[in-house]
C-alpha cells in the first residue's frame, strides 16, 4: 500500500466522522431553529465543513474526486437549507 493511498484511506475515515458530526448538529439545529443554541452549534458546523475542505485539498486529485462525490449530498443540503452564499463570512 502507498503512503499517499494510507493518507487518503485516514483522511476519508476523519472526513466519514466530520459529516456524522455535522449530521448530528444538523438534526439539532433543525429541531430548534430559536434555540439560545443555534448560533454556536451553527458555528460548530461551519468550522467543520471549513475542516472537511482544508483536508480534501491536501489529498491526491483521484481520493478528492471520491470524497467530494462522498460529501455532494450533505454539503447540498447544508447549503441549501441554511441560505449559505458567497456574501457571507
Amino acid at each position: 500500500m502507498t503512503k499517499d493511498l494510507i493518507k487518503s484511506r485516514i483522511a476519508k475515515r476523519r472526513i466519514e466522522n466530520f459529516i456524522r458530526r455535522i449530521e448530528e448538529h444538523l438534526e439539532a439545529l433543525q429541531r430548534d431553529s430559536h434555540s439560545p443554541e443555534y448560533k454556536p452549534w451553527k458555528n460548530e458546523v461551519d468550522t467543520i465543513w471549513k475542516q472537511i475542505f482544508e483536508e480534501i485539498s491536501l489529498m491526491p486529485e483521484p481520493s478528492q474526486m471520491i470524497i467530494l462525490e462522498l460529501i455532494r449530498e450533505p454539503w447540498t443540503n447544508y447549503i441549501s437549507h441554511y441560505n449559505i452564499s458567497e456574501n457571507q463570512t
